[in-house]
């Protein structure tokens, strides 16, 4: 027996036996590797880095995962679909209207951002690049789920259009990517503990995107200069 498939073995039975030290060491893998990701990327971040940042050897860090690949995994698993189950909730609920629901989504999901931190931001950043491109059973799975998720979304922006909550004189789906655009860009800046929460930031960026920014005086209409006009 090789000593890579007597390490495999070794993982396989610990996880089989559940043990909480065992669990703990794991799990402050997982967070190591999330951060790791977040600040250098998946692709330049090696297994070896990981094992630095939490004191061990690369061959000790192989009882506890098998690859870097698996740390990605566990890093953005089960978050996507707590937010899939929190929407099919919605959509149950008959008493909420559509613009209700599209609300209640929205700041879901940036509380998950900051309750998951950095795991979910880590997945923003790497699904195209990464997942996207991915054959395996897991990515494609991935994948999947994101498009009925996708689809969930853009159901309640046309629901709530249907409803005449929201203006029929742009495209749902330019009106899916402004709205939730905004929450998949704060994983350029947001940090949890730093001035706003999740929730204030997601409410924030609700009202923006529901009453503007603008102010009665800003929307006062304003004479244009020719070259403006002209595009000079």
């Amino acid at each position: 027996m090789t000593k890579t498939s007597n390490i495999s073995r070794r993982r396989r039975s610990a996880l089989s036996d559940g043990s909480a030290d065992y669990a703990a060491k794991r799990a402050e893998l997982i967070r190591i590797a999330a951060r790791l990701f977040k600040e250098q990327g998946l692709r330049s971040t090696r297994l070896v880095d990981i094992a630095r940042e939490a004191g061990l050897d690369r061959a000790t860090v192989y009882y506890y995962v098998g690859s870097k690949e698996e740390l990605f995994q566990e890093t953005v698993e089960g978050v996507l679909d707590a937010n899939m189950a929190i929407a099919e909730a919605l959509i149950a609920d008959e008493s909420l209207k559509a613009i209700d629901r599209l609300h209640a989504i929205f700041v879901v999901l940036m509380e998950s951002y900051e309750e998951n931190y950095p795991a979910t931001f880590v997945y923003i950043q790497e699904q195209m690049h990464q997942v996207g491109a991915e054959e395996t059973a897991w990515a494609q799975e991935i994948m999947k789920k994101t498009r009925v998720f996708d689809q969930m979304l853009l159901n309640f922006i046309l629901g709530a259009i249907d409803e005449g909550d929201l203006r029929s004189d742009i495209p749902p789906r330019l009106v899916e990517n402004a709205l939730f655009g905004m929450l998949n860009w704060t994983h350029r800046w947001f940090v949890p503990g730093r001035g706003m929460t999740g929730k204030q930031v997601a409410e924030a960026f609700w009202s923006i995107f529901t009453n503007g920014m603008l102010t009665s005086a800003g929307a006062a209409p304003r004479a244009i200069c020719a070259e403006c006009a002209s595009g000079r």
